[in-house]
């Protein structure tokens, strides 16, 4: 992967994991809600499941994009391939982050179309991500079997 585009998509992994680690504070916050008063931390109610999920979306994408960089500089990729890598990652992490957080802000879950509410929005978004992180993948695993093929 060019250097310049290897950069890029390590600055929005970056960028995706800090907003994990936000997420991450009102997920503290909920979980000592929980424990205070008297639910088990086993028992995942609702605000409690939202807030996890932002943060891992954050955490995870993160990462993703990070070992998504990483592993094209190993490859000899073409560049529309770099490029679906790039941009599938990042709307994929962005989508991913903002969804979720949104759903936990709103308490909606954003699994289906309902509307003209958050809850849609966030369908929307997280079916953004999905396509963006199939795109990635799929040419990141033609460019590891070109690889391999030699």
């Amino acid at each position: 992967m060019e250097k310049k585009l290897q950069g890029l998509l390590i600055a929005n992994g970056a960028l995706v994991l800090l907003a994990g680690f936000v997420a991450g504070f009102p997920y503290g916050s909920t979980v000592v809600a929980s424990l205070a008063a008297g639910v088990a931390a086993s028992d995942f109610t609702e605000p409690l499941r939202a807030w996890h999920m932002a943060h891992l979306e954050g955490v995870l994408n993160g990462i993703l994009m990070f070992a998504a960089a990483a592993a094209a500089s190993a490859l000899t990729l073409s560049a529309t391939s770099q490029r679906v890598i790039l941009w599938g990652l990042i709307v994929s992490g962005w989508t991913n982050i903002v969804a979720s957080t949104i759903s936990a802000l709103t308490g909606g879950r954003g699994t289906a179309i309902t509307g003209l509410d958050w809850n849609t929005l966030d369908f929307l978004l997280f079916m953004a991500g999905i396509l963006g992180a199939v795109a990635a993948v799929i040419a990141l695993a033609l460019g590891g079997l070109k690889a391999w093929r030699g």
